[in-house]
């Protein structure tokens, strides 16, 4: 199985190169590496090509997100002849075995449309920052599996899953091929999860393997805090998933959940002072809800 790494950089250059550098130092290495730049104020090829010469280097002209940029790597894999696409996070390390062990899960299962690693924070001592997504159309929408788990010894089983993280994920070309892409109107957050969903309506599987790490530096392109893009994005990407594949009862009970969600967040946001934060959340429920697009320049995203 010929794999394609990709990964998007945005402003963040020296990550970028750490990231490369752990994929070229792999005990299984990919036969190509691809970094798509998101238009980055400085040009990334030095800091990319002194961790791998051979690196190949896409340029957008703007900043297209996580999902249209990680959709450039993938076309750019597949011209390749790349039989799968393993797309990381430029702001996380993967270990050493980690894309051995995601290629031996996805050759042994032809119903496997992708795999996904264990993420763990980039702290001492590090914690698990997220194993697989279970989809409730509750709350958040999702809940994420070993969320900030300090025990690094849970979620070390193999599981089918609902969604696996795209801060490293291996995908099979036949599935992109059958599936498609990225959903290029989510930008960042919940592309993964609508991916892996319209995989599965195709009858393929999505798994999780535990014993592929990857070392993740949470937020760093966009971010942390209640006051980021991740609010707003995280609030409308939300919608968006919800009107293009749930069903009545499905919209039903998250629109219930959303309600009572808002409600106490918004007491509880009102006497902490952060209303800027839950106003941005408000902002990117609406947009999502008539469909708007991402307001990049107001987020500081352009």
């Amino acid at each position: 199985m010929r794999v394609a790494a990709v990964t998007v950089n945005w402003n963040q250059a020296e990550l970028t190169r750490l990231c490369v550098a752990s994929l070229v130092s792999a005990a299984r290495k990919p036969e190509w590496i691809i970094v798509v730049d998101n238009g980055s104020e400085q040009d990334p090829a030095a800091a990319v090509q002194a961790a791998c010469a051979n690196a190949i280097i896409v340029r957008n002209r703007e900043n297209q997100g996580f999902a249209g940029g990680s959709n450039r790597g993938i076309e750019e894999a597949m011209k390749l002849g790349a039989d799968a696409v393993l797309l990381v996070n430029n702001d996380a390390v993967v270990d050493r075995d980690c894309l051995r062990e995601l290629v031996a899960v996805l050759e042994c299962d032809a119903s496997l449309a992708a795999v996904g690693a264990k993420t763990l924070t980039q702290e001492d001592p590090p914690r698990i920052h997220t194993a697989y997504g279970v989809l409730t159309y509750h709350g958040q929408l999702v809940q994420q599996r070993g969320w900030m788990e300090s025990d690094l010894s849970r979620y070390n089983e193999l599981e089918y899953v609902d969604y696996i993280s795209g801060c490293a994920m291996l995908l099979r070309r036949k599935a992109l091929e059958i599936n498609g892409m990225f959903d290029e109107e989510f930008f960042a957050y919940h592309e993964d999860l609508d991916w892996c969903v319209r995989a599965r309506r195709h009858g393929y599987r999505v798994a999780y393997v535990p014993r592929a790490l990857v070392r993740h530096r949470m937020h760093a392109s966009t971010g942390g805090g209640y006051l980021s893009p991740i609010t707003y994005l995280s609030a409308r990407n939300s919608v968006l998933f919800v009107r293009k594949n749930a069903n009545w009862t499905q919209c039903v009970s998250y629109v219930v959940h959303l309600a009572v969600n808002l409600i106490k967040e918004g007491t509880f946001r009102c006497r902490r002072g952060e209303w800027a934060g839950f106003r941005l959340r408000l902002q990117g429920l609406r947009d999502g809800l008539l469909r708007r697009p991402v307001p990049l320049n107001a987020l500081g995203l352009d």
